[in-house]
């Protein structure tokens, strides 16, 4: 057999043979402690200091990677913010900053978040996100697409995750002993809640740089994100820990199959090998658990891809230039994506008050890809491919809001203004009295759970409760009269078919109505 290697200043034969094995559809090795590391890399390859640093040519040390991200902040106050989100066990600093129009504002928009270096030695990523930070920030205001760009979205980015790691010396001036841990020997991309073991959405006992990182995480709910390593070239969509598809395979493919389709347009030879030429289903690849990936996309209804831009960890210094030529595009165009989809408010139709509530699309929706508008300010973001769906709002206290056949085009904001009818029988406003109902698990297999107590959270409320379960075609599909006696009260629901139902809970006078999902 003759193969002939495409032409690329990356294409090393190391390139070549990855290709090799993948396309004679073996297994690429899963100890990637083991993947290989430039040769080349040494102190060298360093910023002698912030004036080079800030050429994007070498790399920073960690006290000029300090300065550089306090300088942006400072330079450009009304679009940059500089956040420190936590310190590493070893009492780095971890930093993100944040970029937006009115950037010390809690606007309603989609939040982004790009990410890099959670494996300390791969580092490729590091430089990459220093430079698109200062692209931003330099461009706009004179870039047109840079300025749309900062001005509809709220943009944030950390680009060093694992200081400790990446900084294995006292003072931080060197890369070259860079590892793959924290300083404690703990692979961060390990470290997150364990999705396939329904594991709760908990910090105990893991690194301080995942604890923060996940509080960081919870408190902005990003609506799209990426995670940057290296040690291939390939872009890597979820899920990590089971080969069961995603409900929005398609999109993660089509924003996926975006990005490398751009990198492969400057240079051939980039991300070159992979069946799928340039993108991997991560299960498909080898499967992992704990990884932040599938964390940010089962528990925070987040939509997260890893990115691998450098077949070298250390990349040596003199490459950078061409990393960044390839991937520019790419990075930018990743983050248009968030501004597409279905989008929206939901507020009540009376006050016109904001509304926190579900948006879910029957006979698409699985586990964990609905979402929820904010209650700050009824905003949403539903990224999804192309098509015609239909749209369930639904919130506590409200009638559910069906919009059938929302048409969404690729590379297009569809904008619904959902305005909700309060259900005439309950409150909107609990008070301490008035029982707080709650279902649990949601999405649920066998059997639900419902939990009543004070909305205040003292005692239960015990007595006679009658459960009316509607479908989407508004129909009644399963009717109970059950006893709480103050402990969750189970309901069997086997009998449904998968999908989105209305739980309708009435105790005397009082009202409830509840979304869920039946696997």
């Amino acid at each position: 057999m003759t193969w002939c290697i495409p032409s690329g200043k990356f294409l090393r034969i190391r390139i070549f043979l990855t290709g090799l094995i993948l396309l004679t559809n073996l297994v690429l090795p899963t100890n990637l402690d083991a993947q290989w590391k430039a040769g080349n890399f040494d102190d060298s390859d360093m910023a002698l200091d912030l004036t080079e640093a800030l050429t994007f040519q070498k790399y920073p040390t960690y006290p000029q990677y300090v300065e550089m991200m306090q300088r942006f902040a400072s330079r450009y106050p009304e679009i940059c913010r500089l956040d420190t989100f936590g310190t590493s066990e070893e009492g780095r600093l971890l930093l993100a900053l944040k970029i937006s129009d009115h950037v010390q504002e809690d606007e309603d928009e989609a939040r982004f978040f790009y990410t890099s270096t959670i494996h300390g030695d791969e580092l490729v990523g590091y430089v990459l996100l220093l430079r698109l930070a200062d692209t931003l920030l330099t461009g706009y205001g004179s870039v047109s697409d840079i300025t749309a760009l900062v001005d509809s979205l709220a943009i944030w980015i950390n680009p060093l995750a694992n200081p400790d790691g990446s900084y294995s010396s006292d003072q931080g001036l060197s890369l070259t002993d860079a590892r793959r841990t924290n300083s404690k020997g703990i692979d961060l991309n390990r470290d997150f809640p364990d999705s396939g073991s329904g594991e709760g959405n908990d910090t105990t006992m893991r690194a301080a740089e995942t604890r923060h990182m996940m509080y960081f995480m919870q408190q902005h709910r990003f609506t799209m994100s990426a995670n940057i390593h290296s040690g291939t070239e390939v872009v890597n969509y979820p899920w990590d820990h089971t080969r069961v598809l995603h409900a929005d395979d398609p999109w993660y493919r089509f924003i996926s199959r975006e990005y490398a389709d751009e990198t492969m347009a400057v240079d051939p030879g980039y991300m070159w090998g992979w069946p799928d030429n340039g993108i991997t289903n991560g299960a498909e690849w080898y499967i992992i658990t704990g990884g932040r990936q599938d964390y940010v996309n089962y528990y925070l209804e987040g939509r997260e891809v890893t990115l691998e831009l450098s077949n070298e960890k250390l990349l040596e210094s003199n490459l950078l230039e061409e990393h960044w030529r390839i991937n520019r595009r790419s990075l930018l165009n990743y983050m248009v994506q968030c501004t597409y989809g279905i989008r929206g408010r939901v507020s009540d139709e009376i006050s016109g008050d904001p509304v926190r509530a579900q948006i879910t699309l029957p006979d698409h929706d699985s586990s964990y890809s609905v979402v929820h508008s904010s209650a700050t300010h009824g905003d949403f973001y539903r990224l999804i491919k192309e098509g015609i769906y239909d749209l369930v709002v639904s919130a506590n206290g409200y009638l559910a809001d069906t919009t059938p056949g929302v048409e969404v085009t690729d590379y297009r904001a569809t904008w619904l203004d959902i305005r909700l009818a309060r259900d005439p029988g309950t409150g909107i406003h609990a008070d301490h009295d008035t029982p707080a109902f709650q279902l649990y698990p949601n999405p649920a297999r066998e059997q639900i759970y419902i939990s009543t107590s004070p909305a205040g959270g003292s005692g239960k409320e015990t007595g006679h409760i009658t459960i009316k379960v509607y479908g989407i075609d508004g129909q009644l599909k399963l009717q109970k009269d059950l006893y709480n006696s103050g402990s969750p009260v189970p309901l069997t629901i086997t009998p449904l078919k998968s999908g989105f139902y209305v739980m309708k809970i009435t105790r005397g006078a009082l009202t409830r109505v509840l979304p869920f999902i039946k696997e």
